[in-house]
């Protein structure tokens, strides 16, 4: 096991390197090499291949092999998180990174966001829990406790916002999770029959400056079993690996299924297994070398609103390092209050560029989360997505865009990879 140790002069840097976390992941890492959970991984590959038909050769296959392959350790992670007698939080959907002198696997997929670390934790209905937890610094605008009923996280039994909460004085709460009605508490859950997990996603505008909640979970009543065992976390991980093909697959339609160069407001995010206190817009964009898309949005004063372009595979691309995502915090907006972004392969020397990273083919999504109870403006909103050669951008954008020069766009990166690096700190 690799040593475990926290930053002497700051232990509280990154909340989400704990010893929980830290055990998860070798846990997850001893998984991955079991032979029933690399069969697993070969049959969802099948199944995604089947699914997709011709369009899976749309993208390079060493990137189809590389999706299934953080696909899986989503899964693997899952597992570790699923033990509702010993529960634990684990965050997953992250990118490749190294932290305590190990290289972890992605396990982005599904539509994941950059913005958020997500949290899960094995829930079981009849068990009662209790979540401790608190801000460490300044917390994320947006952040939602979910209890979800399948491992897809698609099946909420019921949401609360920490903006909900009661918290003392210092920011720190306990929020109770059981089978009760709630009988006036405000820290409270209540769970259902075939409850699985405690899905937390932390929304995060401002990455440099937000952080993560500190979490912890106890069950407060007794264990009605000993801890899972690696054969039967590996039996779980492949189970759902491959049973969870047709939901992902579906949300993936939803994107690939529109018309080639669209971005338009979809259903409640409830609705579509997402999240139910979000709006989105969804699309996609096929892009050449000498072509860029241009997109105008309304944030319409959400908590937590933006943009992410997605490979084929519903994935996220290289946002830790390019700016293939961006938060309204991160965004200049016209003077109207609206944000105008540019979608292309090049960079176009504007201050809100999406990254394509050199695909063509993007799913591209754009999300609201916090709105307020009295609508701004038109409330969320978004224009038809233009295509325009690049060479004819300038032509297509209002005289407001802020444009940058190469000097300003290394240090934009640089910030964002800084921000990012937070997520990883270790020591």
């Amino acid at each position: 096991m690799h040593e475990f140790q926290l930053s002497q002069t700051n232990p509280v840097a990154n909340p989400v390197a704990n010893r929980d976390q830290c055990d998860a992941e070798e846990c997850a890492l001893r998984l991955l090499q079991r032979p029933e959970v690399q069969a697993a991984r070969q049959k969802a590959a099948f199944l995604w291949r089947l699914a997709y038909g011709e369009d899976w050769q749309l993208e390079p296959t060493e990137r189809f092999e590389q999706a299934m392959d953080e696909y899986a350790f989503n899964y693997v992670l899952k597992a570790t998180a699923s033990d509702a007698q010993h529960p634990r939080f684990v965050r997953n959907f992250m990118p490749p990174h190294q932290w305590f002198g190990r290289r972890v696997p992605g396990a982005r997929m599904g539509g994941d966001n950059p913005d958020n670390c997500y949290r899960l934790a094995g829930i079981a209905h009849g068990s009662c829990y209790e979540v401790s937890g608190r801000a460490i610094g300044r917390a994320a605008r947006s952040i939602t406790f979910t209890l979800v009923a399948n491992w897809g996280t698609s099946v909420t039994v019921q949401t609360l916002d920490h903006a909900e909460l009661e918290c003392v004085a210092d920011g720190s709460f306990t929020l109770v999770i059981d089978a009760e009605p709630a009988a006036g508490r405000r820290n409270h859950l209540r769970t259902a029959p075939g409850v699985k997990f405690l899905f937390v996603r932390d929304s995060m505008e401002d990455w440099a400056g937000e952080t993560p909640l500190e979490l912890h979970i106890r069950k407060l009543d007794a264990p009605a079993a000993d801890p899972l065992d690696d054969r039967e976390l590996a039996e779980r991980a492949a189970f759902r690996m491959a049973e969870d093909v047709p939901l992902y697959y579906w949300f993936t339609r939803l994107f690939i299924g529109r018309p080639a160069n669209s971005l338009t407001l979809g259903a409640p995010s409830g609705a579509l297994g997402g999240l139910v206190a979000q709006a989105g817009a969804q699309g996609r964009a096929v892009l050449g070398e000498d072509q860029a898309a241009v997109v105008r949005v309304d944030p319409a004063g959400a908590a937590y609103s933006g943009i992410v372009a997605q490979d084929w595979w519903f994935r996220t691309l290289e946002y830790w390092n390019r700016s293939a995502s961006m938060t309204t915090h991160a965004s200049i907006p016209d003077a109207d209050g609206t944000i105008t972004y540019v979608i292309s392969a090049r960079d176009p020397g504007v201050h809100n560029w999406i990254d394509t990273c050199g695909r063509r083919q993007l799913l591209l999504l754009y999300r609201w989360q916090g709105l307020p109870r009295e609508q701004l403006r038109a409330g969320p909103a978004i224009e038809p997505l233009r295509v325009v050669a690049f060479d004819a951008l300038a032509g297509a954008l209002s005289r407001q865009t802020v444009t940058v020069t190469a000097q300003e766009r290394r240090a934009q990166i640089e910030r964002r990879a800084a921000g990012f690096a937070r997520r990883v700190v270790d020591r």
